[in-house]
């Protein structure tokens, strides 16, 4: 499992993919700050939205049960306050290909502002009948720049 540095999330210069996110009342806790687990949601969305650009949406995948890929791990280093309202961009920056894992690197910025947020998740590629590893799939390979 690669995990990438902190260092290498904050200044990658390559954006693989964007999502917008903005804040919803329901994210923040009494203090009126994000709860610190709704960066995980954020982050995840952004997964999604890219498995769909990617040709690959999680709900057919899914129904068609090709494979799944759940978190190995997931982390997250909180860098500045985010209050209801803030307009995020999550930021897929940084991949890692292995057989059967990837690993994928985030940056949350806010829109007007700076880096609010770097973040990373582990996902382990599964067969759905045997629940055994299996290959990343090609299409991921081949949009993480790996051909198959």
């Amino acid at each position: 499992m690669l995990r990438f540095d902190r260092a290498e999330l904050r200044d990658a210069p390559t954006i693989l993919f964007e999502a917008k996110q903005r804040v919803r009342f329901q994210d923040v806790d009494a203090a009126g700050l994000v709860f610190f687990a709704r960066y995980l949601d954020y982050v995840h969305d952004a997964y999604v939205a890219w498995l769909e650009a990617i040709g690959q949406p999680l709900a057919q995948v899914l129904a068609q049960r090709t494979w799944a890929a759940p978190l190995r791990h997931a982390e997250c280093d909180y860098l500045q306050p985010v209050r209801f309202g803030d307009e995020l961009r999550v930021l897929l920056v940084l991949s890692h290909l292995s057989l059967t894992e990837i690993s994928l690197g985030f940056r949350l910025e806010r829109t007007l502002g700076p880096t609010v947020a770097l973040a990373q998740t582990v996902h382990t590629f599964i067969d759905l009948t045997t629940l055994e590893r299996r290959p990343v799939p090609a299409e991921i390979r081949s949009a993480l720049g790996d051909a198959p």
